[in-house]
């Protein structure tokens, strides 16, 4: 199809050259209209004999957009790679530090470690570290030893966010790009109850033993880079001729670092595109992105800004509830420091006339619903959306959750509904029955003497669809294990066979899978363990996408091989537990770069934050309380942790402000700031689950937390209540 550009894609599309900021509201297009400026500027040969480059943040955003571009190409008759590159952040630093790796002192084959490598280094000298500074750890935790709370407090501190503590501030530490001399300037300033000099202690143990064995981790990659183009001014000369054009997508996620790349390399031709949504930054309180970088561009003296506010993706209604949103958070938002969390920015239906026009429903289909307690709306939500694709298979729907725990709650609701659903995370739902279905396998071929191995294998891989398998216990209680699984003339006889196999399709599964296994037994003596996997994977028909799991475990198990010449099946099935993380973020990976697109008469069960890019035709918005969703100082931080003195209880905040003060950026009262941004940071989140739907949406919360304590619903939400009573009423006398 022709593309027909709306108001203010028109003017992007024209774009010649200088700084252009471009502002862009949810389901605006902006992939397709950075494609057409692409191709226009390639076909009018205004790159030279150079290339543009493009930023963007997710691995399934660069294969999205070389789609588009190559595409658009290839209708104007050109080559379909021709004059372009599509890069991550991550993968940019590594074009520009291959350009000299002797800068880092390093082999040109330099590693990059892993997330899992990086974070089993940092986790062990974090435990040292814990062991011989117990007075200073422990000594923040507010409540007495006798208090019944304690051991949970004490427990929750030492195993889970005190060493996430460490992880991220490692992270935050490198984000700053300082180098050695600063560090130790740093560290000298602190006084020994600071968590940053908890962090930098760790921060420099990690980075000598990098350098001892020649690695480095993501974040180096990026702190490096900029270093390498602060201080070689030959290869910044040469990156600048190969991209006279630099566009940044997602760019109200920026980081100060990745702001300082782009500004070098584009400084010399002066042609920088950066394309985002300030209202849908909502990475800025865990992670190094710093919202105000793309608001302060788009503000920027010699900053060309045009933007892009038509959307077609929601009904009118959804896109008239979140500019109310908008307006609310600008006028009327009760802490008025956080009036500033959206901008002035409303989202416009497309033109009647135009070929993608908005959704059109019936009457109004915007509602919100209260629960009693956090149990009631897990059971009635999953409950709600279930029937709703089983009357509507044609219709993509999602359940959006504040936060994992609330997706594993709802997980198990639908699992016991038997609802089609997929799970949107890390990993995906289908791919953790792979998993487990590998691992029961791998356990029974280590041990098969062991009965209850193969009822597992049988239950979880061959017939798990079956809800009594009870009648499989008593064979096995009844009959020895060989004579089920090597039966006397090939099968059992029926006389021998408990009634549940008379059904026949029951019995010739129940046969095939006693063959299968008959099968694996076999090829476990015949072949390798590494072999034995792929084998396993292929036998077990697992489809081309589960495929990669088998074959990155046997990756790992042929080098555990290659470490433990004697590495035998049996140790396999012990050292299971620690292959199935770094599988974990393999698959993680993996599904980084494919890209998740929802399924119709599937429910995606998926965080608010990571449906960020996403839509569906119906969406459940769950658990807009004041706990997810604070409005005020008054309301509790989930960043907060509460079982700490109150001037320590924001780890995050203080190590953030006193990086920040370090590098001339104070911050009077660092917990009150922080406590403004994740307030601020929620409301855009809000906006961002909100325009995720396109035609039918529920804001659903509840009166009582698991403590049976009050929370209610959030202050934002009982803004839109408001909205959403007097459209419906305005709807009803149409």
């Amino acid at each position: 199809m022709v593309f027909n550009p709306r108001p203010g894609q028109d003017k992007v599309v024209q774009y010649q050259g200088g700084f252009l900021a471009v502002p862009a509201v949810p389901g605006a297009g902006k992939t397709t209209v950075l494609a057409q400026l692409a191709a226009n500027l390639i076909e009018q040969k205004n790159t030279k004999n150079g290339k543009i480059l493009i930023v963007t943040v997710m691995n399934s955003a660069v294969a999205n957009f070389r789609k588009k571009i190559g595409d658009e190409l290839v209708n104007r008759g050109l080559p379909r790679n021709k004059g372009y590159e599509v890069k991550t952040l991550h993968s940019l630093a590594m074009t520009i530090l291959k350009e000299k790796p002797e800068f880092l002192l390093i082999n040109q084959n330099f590693q990059v470690i892993d997330e899992t490598h990086r974070n089993d280094i940092i986790n062990q000298l974090a435990r040292a570290w814990m062991i011989g500074n117990k007075h200073l750890w422990k000594g923040l935790i507010r409540l007495e030893e006798n208090n019944r709370w304690y051991q949970k407090a004490l427990d929750k501190w030492e195993n889970k966010d005190l060493p996430n503590l460490f992880r991220d501030g490692v992270s935050s530490i490198k984000a700053m790009g300082m180098n050695t001399k600063q560090i130790n300037k740093l560290q000298q300033q602190l006084d020994k109850r600071s968590y940053l000099s908890w962090v930098l202690t760790v921060y420099r143990q990690y980075n000598q033993i990098l350098s001892n064995e020649g690695l480095l981790d993501f974040d180096d990659l990026i702190a490096q880079s900029v270093r390498l183009l602060e201080e070689d001014s030959g290869v910044l000369d040469r990156l600048q001729k190969r991209w006279p054009f630099v566009f940044e997508d997602e760019a109200q996620d920026s980081t100060p670092l990745q702001e300082k790349i782009l500004k070098m390399l584009s400084e010399k031709n002066g042609n920088l595109v950066r394309v985002g949504d300030s209202n849908q930054a909502i990475m800025g309180t865990f992670t190094p992105a710093e919202p105000e970088i793309f608001r302060t561009y788009c503000d920027g003296g010699g900053v060309n800004k045009e933007n892009i506010l038509y959307s077609s993706r929601s009904s009118k209604q959804i896109i008239n509830l979140a500019n109310y949103l908008v307006d609310w958070v600008n006028n009327n938002h009760p802490q008025k420091e956080c009036r500033q969390a959206l901008e002035k920015q409303h989202i416009h239906p497309v033109d009647e006339n135009d070929p993608y026009s908005n959704p059109v429903v019936e009457g109004y289909t915007i509602g919100v619903k209260q629960y009693h307690d956090s149990n009631a709306e897990v059971r009635g939500i999953a409950k709600l959306a279930s029937d709703y694709v089983n009357k509507h298979p044609d219709k993509k729907v999602a359940i959006l959750v504040p936060n994992r725990f609330v997706q594993n709650d709802i997980r198990e609701v639908l699992m016991e509904l038997k609802a089609p659903f997929e799970e949107v995370g890390n990993v995906t739902s289908k791919q953790e029955k792979t998993i487990l279905e590998v691992e029961t396998v791998l356990e029974y071929l280590a041990q098969p003497h062991k009965p209850d191995r193969l009822v597992s294998v049988i239950t979880k891989v061959f017939l798990a669809e079956l809800e009594d398998m009870e009648w499989l216990h008593s064979l096995f209680a009844n009959y020895p294990l060989e004579q089920v699984v090597y039966p006397i003339g090939g099968r059992m006889p029926w006389v021998d066979m408990p009634d549940e196999l008379s059904d026949p399709a029951v019995y010739t599964r129940f046969v095939e899978s006693v063959e299968k296994v008959q099968n694996w037994l076999q090829a476990s003596i015949m072949i390798p363990p590494d072999e034995l996997v792929l084998y396993l994977a292929e036998d077990m028909k697992l489809e081309s996408e589960q495929m990669g799991i088998a074959h990155n475990l046997a990756l790992m198990i042929r080098q555990r091989m290659h470490d433990y010449p004697n590495y035998r099946l049996s140790d396999i099935a012990i050292d299971l537990p620690d292959f199935k993380e770094p599988m974990r973020h393999f698959l993680k990976i993996v599904n980084e770069q494919q890209g998740f697109e929802p399924t119709a008469g599937v429910i995606s069960l998926i965080t608010a934050h990571k449906s960020k890019g996403l839509e569906w035709n119906t969406v459940y918005l769950t658990g807009l309380t004041s706990t997810e969703y604070p409005s005020t100082l008054a309301n509790r931080l989930r960043s907060e942790m509460w079982y700490l003195v109150e001037d320590y209880n924001n780890p995050s905040a203080l190590i953030k402000a006193e990086l920040k003060a370090f590098s001339g950026d104070a911050v009077r009262n660092p917990q009150y700031q922080f406590k403004i941004d994740e307030i601020s940071e929620r409301l855009r989140l809000l906006y961002v689950a909100i325009t995720r739907a396109k035609e039918n949406l529920l804001l659903t919360y509840h009166q009582k937390n698991i403590f049976n304590q009050d929370v209610g619903p959030s202050l934002a939400l009982n803004a839109l209540k408001a909205h959403i009573k007097k459209e419906r009423t305005v709807h009803a006398v149409k």
